[in-house]
């Protein structure tokens, strides 16, 4: 269903552009009633069903719903192929607000964006921006460093891992800060990295995790959509950790799944809709950071799950060292810095499991 005219659109996209205008803070936007209500739809490449990055956007459809009574049309799976072809037939339709979920939709979204100037373009984990595209590229790193010094405080072998669906610039910065938090409590852990290619493929999730768990892995972060599933299965049968990602994931198995760094949904799209009701859009990259819980104070919305039935599992001084930690990256006094990479062992799927020892200097 494609219903709507003049629309605004949101995409998940990390890719580099010139003349960037970067801000830190865009959680300050008065409440304004709008005029008439705004016609929103979310679009993604990626699935509902995966318990983690597409249940991410699908709750925050939902809560768009309910915060503001607005009907938001909802559209999963789209190929890559059809990304710009849909974009462009929600924005002739006359749609106010298309979130579009995904890596692929980002330039897309500029070229579709340039052909309808009164669309505005949000893309979320993004690093594109123009007068009309804005960027939302969450500074997860700052989530996934607390939860490296987690495994490497607890961990038995001295060996960590990390699974992701593809090399994209915002997983390497994830997996870069996992591997910072871990070093930084003990420099000799060994953090395995493995890309599945293949996001909606639970098999081989579960293969590379497996493959990991053999080479003494006893804590797994995965972020791998549907994939993740099967690394989350995999600790699950061996008895080890994982960690969720994007979404609160415990629930896929309580007793293993220790915590997940999550995305703040209400707080991400909140802001963003009262900058369009309110007239006062920019084409800007906003890069918020950490926060203390969910809908915490300032302007983060990356935070950790609770340990839920598995809080005793995690030693009192850990919680502590944690908690300080926490409060040292918010306060400033910790520094995760984005890190990417271009170097081709990201290009061999069969090479790719442990890059301690690769370079990760420069973007792209």
């Amino acid at each position: 269903m494609v219903p709507y005219t003049n629309s605004l659109v949101f995409a998940v996209v990390d890719t580099k552009t010139s003349d960037n205008h970067i801000n830190t803070s865009p959680w300050d936007q008065p409440i304004l009633t709008p005029k008439e209500k705004l016609k929103i739809a979310f679009l993604t490449d990626g699935l509902f069903s995966d318990a983690g990055w597409g249940a991410f956007g699908y709750n925050a459809a939902q809560d768009i719903q309910e915060e503001y009574s607005y009907a938001v049309d909802v559209k999963e799976n789209i190929p890559i192929s059809k990304i710009e072809e849909t974009l462009r037939d929600y924005a002739k339709a006359g749609c106010d607000l298309i979130i579009s979920q995904g890596f692929e939709w980002g330039n897309p979204a500029i070229k579709v964006g340039k052909d309808y100037p009164n669309t505005k373009f949000v893309i979320f984990t993004g690093l594109v921006n123009s007068s009309n595209v804005a960027s939302i590229y969450p500074m997860q790193q700052e989530g996934t460093y607390l939860l490296g010094a987690l495994a490497a405080s607890m961990s038995k072998t001295g060996v960590i891992g990390f699974i992701g669906g593809e090399p994209y610039p915002n997983l390497i910065n994830i997996y870069e800060g996992y591997k910072q938090g871990a070093h930084d409590i003990n420099p000799k852990v060994k953090v395995l990295m493995t890309f599945v290619y293949d996001w909606d493929n639970v098999t081989k999730g579960k293969k590379a995790a497996m493959s990991q768990i053999q080479q003494g892995a006893d804590f797994l972060l995965q972020v791998a959509d549907t994939a993740g599933q099967g690394v989350i299965e995999a600790a699950k049968e061996k008895g080890i950790y994982a960690f969720g990602a994007i979404s609160d994931q415990n629930k896929l198995a309580p007793n293993t799944v220790l915590t997940s760094f999550v995305l703040d949904t209400e707080k991400v799209y909140d802001q963003v809709i009262k900058s369009v009701q309110n007239g006062n859009f920019s084409g800007e990259i906003y890069k918020p950071g950490l926060e203390s819980e969910r809908d915490g104070p300032g302007d983060g919305i990356v935070y950790l799950a609770p340990y839920y039935n598995l809080e005793d599992k995690v030693p009192e001084k850990v919680k502590e060292k944690l908690h300080r930690l926490n409060q040292d990256i918010i306060n400033g006094k910790i520094t995760i810095p984005e890190k990417y990479s271009s170097y081709s062992i990201y290009d061999h799927p069969e090479k790719n499991n442990d890059t301690d020892n690769k370079k990760t200097d420069g973007l792209f």
